[in-house]
Parts: structure tokens; sequence; C-alpha cells
């Protein structure tokens, strides 16, 4: 079991454990008693991420899916959740621009 490193912000934290299996380190977490506090709004997202999604066919450009992908990876995201975000993203911008239009 490896020892935790000591970070100097979140974002360090966050850098560290995008590159690190957290297996290798299960040993040095602590376990938590008291149940989490979770905001609305990340009990709300938690419970989107949970529904379940329906299988559909779309036709993409090459390139189009060339570009997903490389978002894709350098965001350290599956290509299909980062098409379903933009899916998201415009469909809520286009509900706003119309509701307020």
């Amino acid at each position: 079991m490896k020892k935790l490193p000591r970070f100097k912000s979140q974002q360090q934290e966050a850098d560290f454990w995008m590159e690190h299996d957290t297996a290798k380190f299960w040993g040095a977490f602590e376990d938590i008693k008291d149940p989490l506090e979770l905001t609305p709004m990340l009990k709300t997202s938690i419970r989107e991420r949970h529904e379940k999604t329906k299988a559909i066919s779309i036709r993409l450009y090459p390139s189009q899916l060339r570009m997903a992908k490389a978002v894709a990876d350098r965001t350290h995201v599956p290509y299909q959740v980062l098409l379903r975000n933009i899916i998201e993203n415009g469909l809520s911008h286009l509900r706003h621009t119309r509701a307020g239009g």
C-alpha cells in the first residue's frame, strides 16, 4: 500500500487522481462514520446520471467523430459522454432562448 501525498490545492489533488489508481492507496483512506450531506444540486446531478438512457443511432461525419474523440481524450471523458453533454447544453440553450424570445 502506498502512502497518500500531501496536496497544496484541490486542483493538484484532482490532477493526481486523474493519473493514479485509488486501489493502490485503499488502506490509506479513512472510513466515514457520519452520512454525507449533499447539496440539492448534487443530488439532482447524481439522480440524472443514474436515469436510464435510451440507445439511439445517429450519423456523424467521420471528421466530427474524430474531433469528438480527440476532445474527449483531452478532457478524460468517454466521447459518448462528451457528445451527450454537448447535446444537453445545446438543448438547454435552445430552451432558454425560445422561452425568453
